[in-house]
């Protein structure tokens, strides 16, 4: 399993909400902070998200949105309105909606995806704050029809429409990541970019295939064609951490699904890990994580 499939399978992403939005000539949607990885789909025609931290853009019909864990942001349309909590919207949603004739229709898809709680730290390397795709811009086909598919099964009356919906934004979701590096401005940095550098994506894998193994950054510039220092820094440039700390990251996530998922014994888990014993892997999790590994386990049962 290549390395983007092995932390996606670990994510376990799924959308846990949704909604179809439906707002008339001018308004404006409030939403508060959030830790969580919210998205949305314009479906009809357009609007404009501004973030508080300065962060803004224009979504057209059939654009495409994620950004994990926001600060306060809005979306509004025409031109803009009194601000509506989008909690208060969603009790009530005559408040975006208007008694003139024939007012200017926005309809817009907006949930949020939940993750595992074991790994979802895992996000942040695979997002940027916001990730905007373009259904007007050079999509791959499988993504221009995703997203057409969504939109049209979000309109839609048919029966299973609830199901069909939560599989087609998983899906749209994993897309979206994956095509980023090709078709989103900004995203010369992170484990994509890594995944899509010849040199780096090939080191990427042999991490994810066998974490076990004693890897140096000598023996890893060796296996990819590259000299140590040339590797470390272009390694670091791209991913954002050096080859040892990431390998490192990497088993503690190995050690952390194991621990969540498995009965396995601590012996085998500490191998996992790359450790050689487990009163050493109970070190390393306890300064990587703040949790022992046993404390670990009993706080995901809380």
């Amino acid at each position: 399993m290549d390395p983007f499939s092995q932390i996606v399978t670990l994510l376990k992403p799924r959308a846990v909400f949704w909604r179809v939005v439906e707002a008339h000539d001018d308004w404006t949607i409030r939403f508060l902070p959030s830790q969580i990885v919210v998205f949305g789909q314009m479906i009809a025609g357009s609007a404009r998200v501004e973030r508080d931290d300065g962060a803004a853009l224009t979504l057209a019909a059939g654009d495409f949105l994620l950004m994990p864990a926001p600060p306060p942001w809005t979306i509004a349309g025409g031109g803009g309105g009194p601000a509506v909590d989008f909690k208060a919207a969603m009790d009530d949603p005559g408040q975006l909606l208007s008694a003139r004739p024939n007012p200017a229709i926005t309809r817009f898809i907006a949930g949020n995806f939940a993750f595992s709680p074991a790994n979802a730290d895992l996000v942040a390397r695979l997002m940027l704050p916001v990730v905007h795709v373009r259904a007007g811009g050079t999509l791959s086909a499988r993504l221009r029809s995703l997203l057409a598919a969504v939109g049209d099964e979000a309109l839609a009356d048919r029966p299973g429409r609830s199901l069909v919906l939560d599989r087609l934004l998983e899906v749209l979701l994993i897309e979206a990541l994956r095509d980023r590096p090709d078709t989103l401005s900004g995203a010369q940095s992170g484990l994509l970019a890594g995944l899509a550098d010849p040199k780096i994506g090939k080191s990427l894998r042999l991490i994810h295939a066998d974490a076990g193994r004693a890897w140096t950054v000598a023996t890893l510039a060796s296996a990819i064609g590259m000299s140590r220092s040339a590797f470390a820094a272009r390694f670091t440039h791209i991913i954002g951490m050096t080859p040892i700390d990431y390998l490192a990251h990497w088993r503690i996530t190995l050690a952390k699904e194991a621990l969540a998922t498995s009965k396995l014994p601590m012996t085998e888990i500490a191998e996992i890990a790359g450790y050689q014993s487990v009163s050493a892997f109970s070190t390393g999790f306890k300064r990587a994580t703040g949790f022992s590994p046993r404390f670990y386990v009993q706080s995901l049962a809380t």
